[in-house]
């Protein structure tokens, strides 16, 4: 593997890492705006229904993980806060870069998805003394095997693609390579 190489899957995973990051503080916050309406209001807080509570960590975790996700990545910018500070960038392959970030999204994130609906119901049944369903331990292992097939697949193409990309039409490219610098003049309408 080549300098180049490994500092492409470092600045991937970095860049990961630092949107990590920001996704964790706003959880933090979440969790303690919780905690602040209940010592105000004094909610006594029961366990929703596992229905219940996947609408919640939908709307008030996954939703606005994506948002920032999709937004970041559809804007001028091309990239989120970590690919930004890391001088990498998502890329579209085709003519319709709004639809390309929003699949090459809602692939990255479904692993995540489906993970919160293992959990929420894990937690009911184990709540209800009941042994989870098959489907449920399912729901549980399949994101972990999601997530290892995106990361083999960005060591493979040494940190250029991931699956998701490669059925979005995405790549990942550094600021000041050669492909960059032809995406920007393609959208111009500059010929190359």
């Amino acid at each position: 593997m080549t300098y180049e190489t490994e500092s492409k899957m470092i600045k991937r995973l970095l860049a990961f890492l630092i949107d990590y990051f920001i996704i964790v503080i706003y959880a933090a916050f979440l969790f303690g705006l919780t905690l602040l309406v209940h010592n105000i209001f004094k909610f006594n807080f029961q366990r929703p229904s596992a229905f219940l509570s996947q609408a919640i960590g939908f709307v008030t975790m996954t939703v606005p993980v994506f948002l920032y996700f999709y937004l970041s990545e559809k804007s001028n910018h091309r990239g989120t806060i970590g690919k930004r500070l890391l001088r990498i960038y998502t890329k579209t392959n085709t003519e319709q870069s709004n639809k390309s970030i929003l699949l090459r999204n809602l692939i990255k994130f479904l692993p995540w998805e489906i993970a919160h609906t293992g959990v929420q119901w894990a937690v009911f049944y184990s709540s209800q003394n009941i042994e989870p369903p098959v489907w449920v331990w399912i729901a549980l292992i399949l994101p972990q095997l999601l997530v290892i097939i995106y990361i083999v697949s960005i060591v493979i193409s040494k940190g250029k693609t991931s699956i998701y990309d490669k059925i979005a039409g995405t790549s990942v490219i550094n600021k000041h390579s050669k492909d960059l610098r032809n995406y920007v003049n393609q959208q111009k309408g500059l010929v190359i």
